[in-house]
Parts: C-alpha cells; structure tokens; sequence
C-alpha cells in the first residue's frame, strides 16, 4: 500500500491497518529494528489444528513521530510472529502491519485473523478454483467483469448452502437446469 492510499483513508475519515511487504524496504527495516525494543502489548496463541499445533505471538508498538509524518495517520506497528510444526517439520515467519488505531495486541490479533479468514475464504477459493491469477486476460473492462461474474457465482453457491466451492462447480457445469434452481 502506497503512502497515498493511506493518506486518502486517512483523508476520508478512516482508518487502516495494512500489511507491511519486504519491498517497503525503510518501513520494513524500522519496524524490524524498533521490534527489538519493549513493546507496549503482547498476548500469544496456540492452536491445535487439522494434525498442525501453531503457536502466534503479536506484539504492539507505539511509531516515533517521523514514522506519523511519512505514513499519515500512523500510530502503532504490529509484529505477527507465526511458528508452526506440521508432521515433524517447523516453520516460523515473522508479519509487520502499520496501523492508524492505538489498540491492544489482542485485538489486532483478532483483526488480522479475522482478515486470513477472509484471503482464505475468498480470495483463495478466486485463485485455485476459479484460477483468477491464471487468467491471461488483461486488458479493458473484462478482468473487472469476469471478476464480478467469478463473485456472483460464489455468492450463489454459498447463498445455497455450498461450501465446497469446486464441488459446486463441477455439479453446475454443463447442467443448465440444476444452474437456474441455484439462481431462482
């Protein structure tokens, strides 16, 4: 995210907490280097899920004043460190988010995970079962369009009580009638 786009949230009387990318090389560095410091809130999780235990840490932190004059409106960084062991095997990443909110780490842990429910639940059924990354259309009003076709089919499905979304399309493909049930 742009400091443009967070200066137009800002701007129109909103708030953000957005993910912070390796390629915000300065962002990125400041909040590495001010992690090693107190945080001002902490609360950790573990979790037992699907034959996988996680364990997540969040921290908070106050930004100095030179951080709030180059990204409008910020006031706290939000470290998100994830380990998870899987079959013997352990992983272990580390997330920065800047926010404009003063909040408690336990609330944005419940934000952010809150925001994975939703990149799993949307936008990774978009890109594995409707292959929306794949799609070598580019160019006009028809990657916006087949967008909203791809979203409209899924809001269907699910309005009908579909939950296997790859399921549900192989059910519909080439049966017209069992397709118009699920619309009417």
């Amino acid at each position: 995210m742009s400091k443009k786009t967070v200066k137009t949230i800002i701007e129109s009387g909103n708030h953000y907490v957005i993910g912070v990318k390796k390629n915000q090389m300065n962002l990125y560095k400041y909040m590495e280097e001010h992690a090693q410091k107190r945080s001002i809130g902490r609360c950790s999780e573990m979790e037992l899920n699907k034959g996988r235990f996680e364990r997540r840490e969040i921290k908070a932190y106050n930004v100095n004043e030179n951080m709030t004059a180059k990204w409008i409106g910020a006031k706290q960084f939000v470290q998100v460190k994830r380990m998870v062991k899987k079959k013997g095997k352990i992983s272990e990443e580390t997330a920065y988010f800047i926010s404009s909110i003063e909040a408690s780490a336990l609330l944005y842990n419940v934000g952010i995970r809150s925001h994975w429910g939703i990149e799993n639940c949307l936008h990774w059924v978009k890109d594995v079962t409707f292959k929306e990354d794949a799609s070598k259309i580019s160019t006009g009003e028809a990657p916006s369009v087949l967008s909203t076709i791809r979203n409209s089919a899924l809001n269907i499905f699910r309005k009908n009580g579909m939950t296997e979304i790859a399921k549900a399309v192989r059910l519909v493909s080439n049966d017209i009638e069992t397709l118009h049930k699920l619309i009417i």
